[in-house]
C-alpha cells in the first residue's frame, strides 16, 4: 500500500478498481477487464496519472475525483460510463474549494456515454493540451471561451456527439490546435474565413515528443480507416475534419494557407462553389475527402502536385470537366469511386472521353434550344399570315387582284390535268386487244 507507481495495464485483470494507496502518483490498469463501478473514495493526494482506460467499467465518475488537484492525466475512455458529467462536477464544486484540473495536462473521457453540455469545468484547466470527449452523448454548443481559458491546447476531439450551433469564431485564435475533429455532429453555419490564424495548421508542428512521452495508443481516424496511434505519432499528425456535419456556403480560400494539414475531410456536408484553386499548396496532404457535398466546376489541376497524397474522395458533387493528368492521382487505388456521382467529369478513370462528352454536351445544348427555334418560326408564320390578311381587308383593288390571280392558276391547273387525263385514256384504248 506504500507503493508510488503501478502498471498494470494490458492484462487480464478482472474484479473492481481496488482502493488506490494514499502515496501512489500513478496508476495504469487500462485494457484489461475490470468491471464495476469506481470508488467513491479516490482518497490518493499525491495521484498525478489515472489510467484506466478500455475496461468495462459501468456507473458515474465519482465525485472525489475533482478533488485529486495534482492530477496531471486523467484516461476514462473505452468505458461504459455515464451520466451529467457537468453535474458531478457542480455537485464536487458545491462541496469543496477544489480547484480541480488547474495542472491538468490531458483529458480523455470518450468512448462511453456520458450526457451534458461541454465541461465548464476546462475553464480552470489552463495547462491542458490533449482533450478528447469524442463518440458520448453530449450536446449544446461548443464554447466561445476555449482559446482564453485552455490557450495551449493542441488536441481537440469532439466527434460523434451531438453538438450543433456554428463553429465558433475564436477557435481560429486556437495557435498551438493541430488536431480539430467535430466530425458527426449536428454543427451548422459555415467554415470561419480566420483559420490563417491556426499557426500551428499553417507550419505543421515539431517533431519534438517531450509533451507527448506516454506509450498508449488513441484510436484515430484517417483515410476513411481507424487507427491506434501513440501520443508522439499524434504530435506528427495535422488534420482538420468538420465531415458529417450540416455545415454550408462557400470553402474559404484561407483553408490553404494551412500548409501543415496532412488530412483534411469535409464530407457529408452542403458546401457550395468551387474547390479552391489553390488546394495544390497543401503539400503535405496525404488524405483529402470533400464527398457528398455540393461542390461544382472543374477540379483544379493543382492536385496532381500531390506528392504525399494517398487517398482521394471527390465522389457524389456536381463537378464537371475533365480529371487533371498527374502520376500521383493515377496512382491512387479505388479510381472509379473517387470520382463517382460527377456526371459532368470526363477521362479515363470514369471511362468518359473527354472530347466526345464535350460533343454530347453540345448536342444536348442544340436540343434544349430546339423548342425555342420552332417557337419562333411559329410566331413568324402567324405574323406573316395575318401581315397578309390585314393588308387584304384594307385593300379592295389587292383583293380583287388576289382573287383575280386565283381564278387563273384555278383554270391552268384545271386544263393540264384534263389534257393529260385525255392523253391517258388515248394510250389505254389504243393498248387494248
Amino acid at each position: 500500500m506504500s507503493a508510488e507507481y503501478i502498471h498494470l495495464g494490458s492484462n487480464t485483470l478482472t474484479g473492481q478498481v481496488p482502493k488506490l494507496p494514499i502515496h501512489i502518483s500513478r496508476l495504469d490498469l487500462s485494457s484489461n477487464s475490470l468491471s464495476g463501478s469506481l470508488p467513491s473514495e479516490l482518497y490518493a493526494p499525491a495521484l498525478e496519472d489515472l489510467m484506466l482506460a478500455n475496461n468495462q467499467l459501468t456507473g458515474t465518475i465519482p465525485l472525489s475525483i475533482f478533488q485529486l488537484t495534482f492530477l496531471y492525466r486523467l484516461d476514462l475512455s473505452g468505458n461504459h460510463l455515464e451520466g451529467d458529467i457537468m453535474q458531478c462536477w457542480k455537485e464536487s464544486d458545491a462541496n469543496s474549494t477544489s480547484q480541480f484540473g488547474w495542472d491538468l495536462f490531458s483529458l480523455a473521457l470518450n468512448n462511453n456515454n456520458l450526457t451534458g453540455q461541454f465541461p465548464k469545468f476546462l475553464a480552470r484547466s489552463s495547462k491542458l493540451m490533449f482533450l478528447d470527449l469524442s463518440y458520448n452523448r453530449l450536446f449544446g454548443g461548443l464554447p466561445e471561451w476555449l482559446p482564453e481559458k485552455i490557450p495551449q491546447l493542441k488536441i481537440l476531439r469532439v466527434r460523434s456527439n451531438m453538438f450543433s450551433g456554428h463553429i465558433p469564431q475564436s477557435f481560429t485564435s486556437l495557435r498551438h490546435l493541430h488536431y480539430l475533429d467535430i466530425a458527426h455532429n449536428d454543427m451548422s453555419g459555415s467554415i470561419p474565413w480566420s483559420l490563417s490564424n491556426l499557426k500551428a495548421m499553417k507550419a505543421g508542428v515539431s517533431q519534438d515528443t517531450k509533451d507527448y512521452y506516454y506509450e498508449e495508443s488513441i484510436p484515430v481516424i484517417m483515410k476513411d480507416q481507424k487507427r491506434d496511434c501513440t501520443f508522439a505519432i499524434y504530435n506528427l499528425l495535422v488534420i482538420l475534419d468538420l465531415s458529417s456535419n450540416s455545415l454550408a456556403g462557400q470553402v474559404p480560400e484561407e483553408i490553404t494557407l494551412l500548409l501543415g494539414l496532412t488530412s483534411l475531410n469535409l464530407s457529408n456536408n452542403q458546401f457550395i462553389g468551387t474547390i479552391p484553386n489553390q488546394v495544390g499548396d497543401l503539400k503535405r496532404l496525404e488524405s483529402l475527402d470533400l464527398s457528398f457535398n455540393e461542390f461544382s466546376g472543374a477540379i483544379p489541376s493543382s492536385l496532381s502536385a500531390l506528392t504525399y497524397l494517398s487517398h482521394l474522395n471527390l465522389s457524389y458533387n456536381n463537378l464537371s470537366g475533365a480529371i487533371p493528368p498527374g502520376q500521383q492521382l493515377q496512382t491512387l487505388g479505388n479510381q472509379m469511386y473517387i470520382y463517382i456521382g460527377n456526371p459532368g467529369l470526363c477521362g479515363d478513370p470514369v471511362g468518359r472521353n473527354c472530347s466526345t462528352h464535350d460533343g454530347e454536351q453540345s448536342g444536348l445544348g442544340d436540343i434544349n434550344h430546339m423548342p425555342s427555334v420552332y417557337l419562333a418560326m411559329i410566331m413568324g408564320f402567324v405574323m406573316g399570315l395575318w401581315t397578309v390578311f390585314c393588308t387584304m381587308l384594307m385593300k379592295r383593288t389587292w383583293r380583287a387582284a388576289f382573287f383575280q390571280f386565283v381564278d387563273m392558276m384555278y383554270d391552268i391547273v384545271y386544263v393540264q390535268v384534263a389534257v393529260r387525263w385525255a392523253h391517258m385514256m388515248e394510250k389505254t384504248q389504243d393498248g387494248a386487244p
